[in-house]
């Protein structure tokens, strides 16, 4: 039953497709036979310029449909941008508005029996219709009649699309709950596993046998920090900025004790520490760094954090090590960090690429 349900919030894209048609062609029925039957000024038109009228209206419909749920939805309504959602949304309405109003024009000017159904009628509709197109927008416009009409057609989709997403929203965060615990059950394996505790200790011993009370010192703080982050502070939905820097410098300065020849350069550039960011969101791509880099003499890897009004930038470049295979834990952590970033950060960037032997990551986001 479960997957039954799974299927319906997450079809396949021809299953998909197929849907949509079918409202589309549901809703142009219902178009024409409301024309039909009731009592308005294209009803004694005929049959064959009632379907044009409304195949035209449907598919005028369903392209502000597509162009406003799947563009200025995704795009800024989500991104915050609503100045410009909103001044899209008018330049949508006012340009559905005009084209109908022109196509409306062509189809009953050309109709001989609908412009004698519409002068026997009556009404200034005969009237309005024989002055310019712009004037026809703009009295559809002031009147509110046009948006008015479309808002009720759209109605029933983007409410349908809302609930889905809704729906949706909520199976991936219950996924995401067990994803966050999988997360961190890989991170303690991978990175705080007892090989990597083993190498960190046994560099803060050389480095106490040598006599550097100090550096040692310094090492094991770090390390307390955190181990203590990510047993305890971890599973909260977010943390402090700061907090995530303090981790990422905690996690450096220990990966930099067992580098022989790999410069670290780590870069912060944040007006706000105070911002809340999901915890161990940018642990995956340092490590990553780390693992498949050159260690040899003039190999640098450059990390590079910013943040200003809430727009957080993330980058590392890093030399690649092509005699190293690749490694499956790696991967896991990138899947897991697109995964979050799609639930917490929709409109976010990501992009990765290779530029002459140096693997480049960005990544950009609005913090919440």
């Amino acid at each position: 039953m479960k997957k039954v349900k799974l299927s319906v919030l997450f079809p396949s894209k021809l299953f998909r497709v197929s849907l949509h048609v079918l409202f589309w062609l549901g809703l142009f029925i219902l178009r024409s036979y409301l024309i039909r039957i009731g009592f308005n000024v294209y009803s004694g038109f005929p049959l064959q310029q009632v379907i044009l009228l409304s195949l035209w209206g449907t598919l005028l419909s369903a392209a502000v449909f597509y162009a406003s749920v799947y563009w200025i939805w995704p795009k800024f309504l989500l991104r915050r941008k609503y100045a410009t959602a909103g001044a899209l949304i008018v330049a949508v309405i006012v340009f559905y508005t005009f084209v109908d109003a022109f196509a409306e024009k062509q189809l009953l000017t050309g109709c001989p029996d609908c412009m004698e159904v519409l002068k026997r009628s009556g009404t200034g509709y005969f009237r309005l219709l024989s002055t310019d197109v712009t004037n026809i927008a703009f009295i559809r416009l002031i009147s509110l009649g046009t948006p008015f009409s479309l808002l009720i057609f759209l109605a029933i989709p983007v409410s349908v699309k809302a609930l889905l997403s809704a729906s949706r929203n909520n199976i991936k965060r219950l996924r995401l709950a067990k994803d966050n615990l999988q997360l961190e059950y890989n991170f303690l394996k991978s990175q705080v596993n007892p090989h990597f505790l083993f190498n960190t200790l046994n560099n803060i011993y050389g480095l106490i046998i040598k006599g550097d009370n100090q550096r040692s010192a310094h090492l094991v703080s770090r390390l307390s920090e955190l181990l203590r982050y990510i047993l305890y502070a971890s599973n909260k939905e977010t943390m402090p900025l700061n907090r995530e820097v303090s981790l990422l410098e905690d996690y450096i300065e220990l990966e930099k004790v067992r580098l022989n020849h790999i410069q670290v350069r780590f870069k912060t550039e944040i007006d706000n520490p105070d911002h809340e960011i999901a915890p161990l969101l940018l642990v995956p791509l340092v490590e990553n760094a780390f693992k498949f880099s050159r260690d040899v003499p003039g190999s640098v890897i450059n990390i590079c954090l910013s943040v200003s009004n809430g727009q957080l930038c993330f980058s590392i470049d890093n030399p690649i090590d092509e005699n190293r295979e690749s490694d499956k834990s790696g991967g896991i952590g990138l899947e897991n960090l697109k995964k979050r970033l799609d639930l917490y950060y929709p409109g976010y960037h990501y992009q990765q690429n290779i530029d002459s032997g140096t693997y480049v990551v960005h990544l950009n986001l609005l913090l919440r």
